[in-house]
């Protein structure tokens, strides 16, 4: 189980978790949606981890309860998805806010997935453990490269295997200590690179 080391995620709706057929931001009932791959079985990995999931929509509160309806997700505490912060891009820090709104104390329970440079320099602000740049959304891959990062994912698809290669292993029974008296070490987090908090 995940949770001692990640208790709340927090991905873009709009792009990157969902698409909205172009010029039909007016049309939500009718226009075509497109799940983006991955993003249904990530939601429920994180649950089954106890990893609270939030989105951050562009879309005012009315929209985005139209997406989330359409494609059949739920917000609440055996949904879907536990929280959607609207109108993102109004607020000083989402991902700040959903901490807050979630009740995590310690910043590096959380972790941020998110699509634009915008989202990537707040996640940094915010001192979430991992800072992910999703690359398909709107923002183009250099747009991305330059913001602070962790790492940089093609797709939702690859968060799991990141996520459980990067957190620390749980730790295994005790072993009998060396005639030396060393104690057995547990690897620390590993990421990538380091992250830049300028």
């Amino acid at each position: 189980m995940i949770q001692p080391h990640l208790q709340l995620a927090v991905l873009r709706l709009n792009d990157m978790c969902v698409g909205v057929q172009d010029g039909m931001d007016r049309f939500l009932h009718t226009a075509s949606l497109e799940k983006m791959p991955g993003a249904e079985a990530l939601f429920a990995w994180l649950g089954k981890r106890g990893v609270r999931t939030c989105l951050l929509s562009d879309y005012g509160r009315r929209d985005t309860m139209i997406i989330l309806d359409r494609l059949g997700w739920t917000v609440d505490e055996e949904g879907t998805v536990q929280e959607v912060i609207t109108r993102q891009q109004k607020h000083e820090n989402p991902i700040v806010l959903a901490q807050q709104n979630a009740g995590i104390g310690n910043p590096r329970l959380s972790f941020a997935a998110v699509d634009t440079p915008r989202l990537l320099h707040l996640a940094n602000q915010a001192w979430v453990h991992f800072n992910l740049a999703i690359c398909n959304g709107r923002s183009s891959y250099n747009e991305l490269a330059v913001a602070p990062h962790h790492a940089m994912l093609d797709s939702l698809l690859q968060l799991p295997n990141f996520v459980l290669q990067h957190l620390p292993q749980p730790e295994l029974p005790a072993e009998p200590r060396p005639a030396t008296g060393v104690r057995r070490v547990m690897p620390r987090l590993q990421l990538p690179r380091p992250l830049s908090r300028g």
